[in-house]
């Protein structure tokens, strides 16, 4: 519902946060540009043109004027502006009452080289993106080789040498002043990404943890927030975590975030072979999304988008009824789709196929079968692995037991059967097979119509 949050109409203008020099837009085309993509790369160079030239625009800027500069339509200008909301590289402010809604955009300048480098997520998912050489080629780039200054004597003076301190009975500033010198000091710069609404459960992670190997001095705001954003890059379990920082701690009797970064690095390693996490939007591409830019009208359409619009967890926790998938079911997801490299789409329908003919159950076998079949056919979006999961539901059993074909015919459920499905043209089958095979297909269905 897009137009919900923003209208062609809707104003808007331009601000950054500090100044914005040219050596950024180094360092936004070689380090940011391969993770964000293309497309947002382009709006932040547009909204820094804009943001340049808006002084001397005579007519207040429209995000319709944005719209044609672009050639995108408001959906897609809402996704790449979220790339760069997320990555930290813009922040969006909407004005209370105004009719049309009047938007500000600050532009956030990207980290140095040097904190991009270290910074522990973004540098993670760049080498994964650009591979080891490409890697070392741009930190190689960006370094600053240092002077070696062993023959040299420091004569640097200190602050104390050259300031000193002015005590309060000293100070002749007014309240108002009083209150700026408040917002500055409280002012929080634009230190890399933010993490919002953190689901890491520290309780559970304590839980796995000896109190007198890891005390809780140990926990320092920037230690819990090193933790959160290693358990986010790297996915790691509470539990998982809780064995990660005691070895941490037994190892170097203290707690830190390089400590920490080189503990969790060496543990991924040896659970994944030398790979290293990757940047996903977690959902179907969008180039290879049917629905991305037009509405479902049929029943299976609408199955359809519901399957390019969720992600794998979705569909186990569906399943699950809400509750949390089994970490075996999730390795195992995360296994197939990096072995047969399916789509997130393709892996959806895969699933809901699996799960609904296979009475609930997850099968190993099952799904490691229907991947590496999908796979050698090179399917790719939602609705050639619909397709294929229709062609696999009718085809008529080869070896059918008598007993429990007469059993199933008993509890059989007789409810309509999706319009899109009654449309499909099935190969000869007895009644009994028929009625069992559209059941399946409906219950597969059925839970997307909403």
């Amino acid at each position: 519902m897009h137009w919900k949050e923003l209208l062609p109409v809707d104003t808007l203008q331009i601000e950054a946060f500090g100044l914005l020099h040219d050596y950024d837009r180094n360092v936004l085309t070689l380090l940011y540009q391969p993770l964000i993509g293309a497309g947002a790369y382009s709006l932040y160079m547009t909204m820094w043109s804009a943001h340049e030239q808006q002084d001397s625009l005579v007519t207040k800027m429209t995000h319709h004027h944005l719209l044609l500069m672009m050639r995108w339509d408001t959906k897609k200008l809402l996704e790449e502006r979220r790339k760069l909301e997320g990555i930290g590289l813009l922040k969006t402010f909407l004005k209370n009452g105004e009719d049309p809604r009047h938007f500000t955009y600050e532009l956030q300048p990207p980290l140095t080289p040097d904190r991009f480098f270290n910074d522990g997520v973004l540098n993670i998912y760049l080498f994964n993106r650009l591979g080891r050489n490409r890697y070392q080629d741009l930190k190689k780039y960006f370094s600053v080789e240092k002077l070696d200054l062993s023959e040299y004597k420091d004569m640097t003076a200190s602050f104390n040498e050259v300031y000193d301190s002015l005590h309060p009975s000293e100070m002749t500033a007014s309240y108002e002043e009083e209150d700026d010198v408040r917002e500055i000091a409280s002012r929080n710069d634009n230190k890399g990404l933010v993490f919002t609404s953190s689901e890491f459960d520290f309780d559970v992670m304590k839980q796995h943890i000896s109190d007198m190997i890891v005390t809780e001095k140990m926990f320092t705001d920037s230690v819990k927030k090193t933790i959160e954003r290693l358990a986010f890059v790297y996915k790691i379990e509470p539990y998982e975590m809780g064995r990660i920082v005691e070895q941490a701690a037994i190892h170097h009797d203290e707690l830190s975030d390089d400590l920490l970064r080189k503990e969790v690095s060496s543990w991924f390693a040896l659970e994944n072979r030398g790979k290293v996490p990757a940047l996903q939007y977690r959902r179907q591409p969008a180039a290879l999304q049917e629905f991305h830019t037009k509405e479902p009208v049929t029943e299976e359409e609408k199955a359809a988008q519901r399957y390019e619009q969720m992600t794998p967890y979705d569909i186990l926790q569906r399943a699950a009824e809400g509750g949390k998938p089994s970490e075996a079911d999730m390795k195992l997801v995360e296994r197939i789709m990096d072995e047969q490299k399916l789509t997130p789409g393709v892996m959806n329908v895969l699933l809901d196929f699996i799960i609904e003919t296979q009475d609930k159950k997850l099968s190993k076998n099952y799904v490691e079968k229907f991947a590496s079949h999908w796979a050698r056919a090179r399917v790719k979006t939602v609705r050639e692995a619909m397709d294929l999961a229709i062609k696999e539901l009718q085809q008529p059993k080869k070896k059918a037991n008598p007993a429990s074909r007469g059993k199933g015919s008993s509890t059989a459920r007789k409810d309509k059967v999706p319009e899109w499905i009654s449309d499909q043209k099935e190969p000869d089958m007895s009644h009994e097979e028929r009625s069992e095979k559209q059941d399946q297909l409906k219950k597969m269905l059925s839970k997307y119509k909403k």
